[in-house]
């Protein structure tokens, strides 16, 4: 794939969906450098270190950098991968889970409300465990908390 630097607006559109989860401050000072695009289908956006990028230029082509961060189509949405660098800045948008809730989500099932301990936000959510790991992301409708992808994926289908 070719790679290359975020567009302005691909940057407006990553800050627009990380302030949906974290705070101002944190989005303020987030590394954006350490961000590159992958040119295929769509943009995926990867997060990478400085020294990676530094030695970029020596490749023409790339099949991967670094973590998978997100994905642009018409709007930017995180990734597995993407969720977890942020996981500990997460104020909104989240629920917590009870353990039978934490092991049906992590065999892709769907989560009721008998299993959230708590909460905050709606739509496209991060799931955490009563600890407060992250095990994946939801789609709370107000009813229950459907299951978009979470990590026990890697295991079943991803590798």
């Amino acid at each position: 794939m070719i790679y290359r630097n975020l567009k302005k607006k691909e940057l407006e559109l990553i800050k627009e969906e990380l302030e949906r989860y974290c705070s101002k401050e944190f989005v303020e000072k987030f590394n954006f450098n350490n961000l590159i695009a992958l040119e295929g289908k769509w943009v995926t956006v990867c997060y990478t270190n400085t020294d990676v990028l530094k030695n970029l230029k020596l490749f023409n082509e790339v099949f991967f950098i670094g973590n998978n961060f997100g994905e642009i189509k018409r709007k930017f949405r995180l990734s597995l991968e993407g969720f977890t660098l942020i996981a500990d800045n997460i104020i909104n948008n989240y629920c917590i889970v009870n353990e039978k809730g934490e092991t049906l989500f992590l065999y892709g099932r769907d989560i009721f409300k008998s299993s959230i301990l708590k909460i905050k936000g709606y739509g496209r959510i991060a799931v955490f465990n009563k600890n407060r790991e992250f095990l994946g992301i939801g789609y709370y409708s107000g009813e229950i908390v459907k299951n978009i992808k979470d990590k026990g994926w890697y295991l079943r289908e991803g590798g």
